[in-house]
C-alpha cells in the first residue's frame, strides 16, 4: 500500500495559569491557519491528554498536543524558515499563542512511514 508523505510538526505543552482552553485555541487556530493560507500546512489538530490509569509515567508531563500537518518534509522546512525570518504576521501570531503557553513545551517532528 503506498501513501502520500505526510509529516507533522507536533508540540505537547501546558497552558499557564489562569488561560482557559477557549482563549488558547482562539490563538492557536489563528497561527494554525496562518500556515494553511500561506499553503504550507494542509491541516491541523489538537488533543487534550486523557490519562490512563497506570500508563504514561516515563513520558513528560502535558496536558495538549497540537500537529500541524504539511504534505511533505519540503513544505514543513520552508515554513520554518519562514518562521525563522520573525515576519511580522507570523511573529505576532506565534507570540500571541506561544504567551499563553508554560515555557517547558517541547516540539517533535514526524514523518508518515505506512
Amino acid at each position: 500500500m503506498q501513501h502520500n508523505a505526510l509529516v507533522s510538526f507536533s508540540s505537547i505543552f501546558t497552558l499557564r495559569d489562569g488561560v482557559s482552553e477557549e482563549e488558547f485555541l482562539a490563538r492557536l487556530h489563528a497561527f494554525f491557519q496562518h500556515f494553511i493560507d500561506m499553503d504550507f500546512a494542509t491541516d491541523y489538530r489538537v488533543m487534550r491528554r486523557e490519562a490512563l490509569e497506570g500508563f504514561g509515567k516515563t513520558i513528560p508531563a502535558f496536558t495538549y498536543r497540537g500537529e500541524l500537518i504539511y504534505p511533505d518534509l519540503e513544505r514543513e522546512r520552508a515554513a520554518y524558515e519562514y518562521v525563522k525570518q520573525h515576519g511580522e504576521r507570523v511573529h505576532l501570531l506565534h507570540i500571541a499563542m506561544n504567551s499563553l503557553v508554560k515555557p517547558d513545551a517541547d516540539f517533535f517532528l514526524e514523518t508518515r512511514i505506512s
